[in-house]
């Protein structure tokens, strides 16, 4: 089976560790910024913030929290037993120059760092929907119900293919399509599935 995979909040705890990691940034640096909501997505939305603050905070630490940020429950041991039994993993991320210096360097960095086998990555601004289709994809995984939305339309319309939402704070409460499954961590993908999850 092909798997393509996003990587913040699906593979690695990038919401609540980045919100931890500001508001301690905030706190050491005695900043005139205030926490306002625990829902929102993005830090200008977590924060009082504007997105410009928000991109230059970015900019100036986002590399060097993002090598920290912690991978989610049984993601990696599940990831590589999948690799190992020759199903082809496909990293496929959104994280680009525009709020990172150096992102495809820092990811590389963070996947061998934490031990994740993978066959291909793609960064940046890509569709993940035509990620799908030019990798033949059997099983899309991503928190974003924007673009589960549209990846769960492509595949219906081909007849093929298994989405997955993995659940997050600011994601529980959504409702998801009714061929998406929502699912809180790689153990409820492989159950779905009928994968052997201990070889």
């Amino acid at each position: 089976m092909v798997f393509v995979i996003d990587l913040d909040d699906t593979i690695c705890d990038t919401d609540s560790y980045s919100e931890a990691y500001i508001k301690n940034f905030i706190n050491k640096n005695n900043l005139p910024y205030k926490f306002i909501n625990s829902i929102s997505r993005f830090a200008e939305g977590k924060f009082d913030w504007d997105y410009e603050t928000a991109n230059q905070w970015y900019k100036t630490y986002g590399d060097e929290m993002m090598l920290h940020f912690p991978v989610k429950n049984n993601a990696v041991e599940i990831i590589n037993s999948l690799y190992k039994d020759g199903h082809k993993i496909i990293i496929c991320t959104a994280r680009q120059k525009d709020w990172h210096t150096d992102p495809e360097g820092i990811t590389k960095k963070w996947l061998k760092n934490v031990g994740l086998k993978y066959d291909k990555l793609y960064i940046g601004r890509v569709d993940k929907e035509k990620v799908c289709e030019e990798e033949n994809a059997d099983v899309f995984i991503d928190d974003d119900l924007n673009i589960i939305s549209r990846v769960s339309c492509y595949f219906n319309s081909i007849c093929k293919g298994k989405v997955f939402l993995i659940k997050t704070n600011y994601n529980k409460n959504l409702s998801v399509p009714k061929a998406v499954v929502k699912v809180k961590d790689f153990y409820e993908i492989v159950d779905c599935l009928n994968l052997n999850k201990n070889k």
